[in-house]
């Protein structure tokens, strides 16, 4: 069984994160963001003029492509997994980056929002001992965190729902409130080197999933456990994150060589960041998401029905603006309840936009499942009976 959360730093958790990481990379990033179409499938070559296929789907891939020109950013990133073997699915970015430019997909980390909520839920859920049904109570706090939201309200207009409903909410004040009463800077880094934070995510590439440092500051600290500051993610990244939690908060490599020698570990074997009952709390919070929060009207027309009607979603948002940039994410995974399926959206844009990372991740989660369904129809079934 997994012990509970220890108070320090370096959790043995997150030292196997590290060493998870091939000890030989294949490939460079760049080999794979400049990867061809050769007879149907992605091929990479390396310096030396190595082929390399890649479990990237191709139909899949142009799907994202063409989902984020559509939505018209400055910048944008779409990255893939596949739940049960841990494939890269799709990994492409817009525009298409110059020899000038960098990649956003070659480790670029953008700051995590609200999304690093997963984060310090699951340190309050083992760490600070919360029970999803305990009713919290704040005031203010939608678009910033102040001193005052440390604390329980005792004057005005106080809003108290369930913790269960925080994440899905995305309610900033509660993550403020329990993280400055409940949790201290230590434990917030330690999971954050749990679930990859400061290690590059496991791949036969070298790619980072992200930074997290708070202070010990108490308002600092409330912000940084709300997403206001100090985290950030890769797009990669931000999928690893959804994908621990799809994976039942287990700890396995990705793939993205049809050839891996990093072929993810038997369940068993496998070691979790996270108790499996904590994963099931947060995608269950995370269904909320897409069921009756932040992105209830983004996966249901008007009339409430969903647009994914015989598929259940979780997922999470995190929207920043920081000076002249507005940065949008949408991470989740589908079906919630027997994940096949992990998408990461981030979305750069200016003070104006067009479309947010949850609408592009909608539509393309619309698009897998139809192109599933092509895909099983043209599976000639076996036969039980030798001909």
């Amino acid at each position: 069984m997994m012990q509970s959360a220890s108070a320090t730093t370096g959790h043995p958790a997150a030292r196997k994160v590290r060493d998870i990481a091939p000890s030989v990379q294949k490939l460079s990033p760049w080999d794979i963001t400049q990867a061809q179409i050769e007879d149907k499938s992605f091929v990479a070559k390396d310096f030396n003029g190595q082929r390399w296929p890649l479990t990237l789907d191709v139909s899949l891939q142009r799907t994202a492509y063409r989902k984020l020109a559509n939505a018209r950013p400055e910048q944008g990133a779409l990255v893939a997994i596949e739940v049960k073997t841990g494939r890269l699915k799709a990994f492409t970015e817009w525009p298409v980056p110059s020899a000038r430019d960098v990649s956003l997909l070659l480790g670029h980390q953008f700051p995590a929002a609200s999304v690093f909520k997963i984060v310090t839920t699951a340190a309050l859920l083992e760490q600070g001992r919360v029970e999803p049904k305990r009713v919290v109570c704040t005031e203010g706090g939608t678009h910033s965190i102040e001193r005052e939201q440390l604390e329980v309200p005792r004057t005005g207009v106080a809003e108290c729902n369930p913790f269960f409903d925080a994440l899905g909410h995305s309610r900033n004040a509660v993550y403020a409130q329990l993280a400055s009463r409940l949790l201290k800077p230590e434990d917030l880094e330690n999971y954050a080197d749990r679930f990859g934070f400061d290690s590059p995510v496991p791949l036969e590439v070298d790619i980072p999933m992200g930074h997290f440092k708070t202070l010990d500051d108490p308002l600092g600290f409330a912000r940084a456990a709300a997403g206001f500051e100090g985290s950030t993610l890769s797009p990669l990244g931000a999928a690893y994150l959804a994908y621990v939690i799809a994976s039942g908060g287990r700890i396995v490599p990705l793939r993205v060589l049809q050839d891996s020698m990093t072929a993810p570990p038997e369940p068993t074997k496998a070691f979790a960041a996270i108790r499996p009952e904590t994963a099931k709390v947060l995608r269950q919070m995370m269904e909320v998401t897409v069921r009756r929060g932040t992105c209830a009207h983004t996966f249901h027309d008007e009339r409430g029905r969903a647009y994914l009607d015989r598929t259940s979603v979780a997922g999470k948002t995190g929207t920043l603006d920081e000076q002249e940039s507005t940065y949008s994410w949408f991470i989740g995974f589908a079906p919630s309840q027997a994940p096949e399926i992990v998408v990461s959206v981030l979305l750069k844009n200016g003070r104006l936009w067009h479309k947010k990372a949850n609408e592009v991740g909608r539509d393309w989660l619309i698009q897998y499942f139809s192109h599933q369904e092509q895909v099983a129809k043209r599976t000639p079934l076996k036969s039980n009976t030798a001909s």
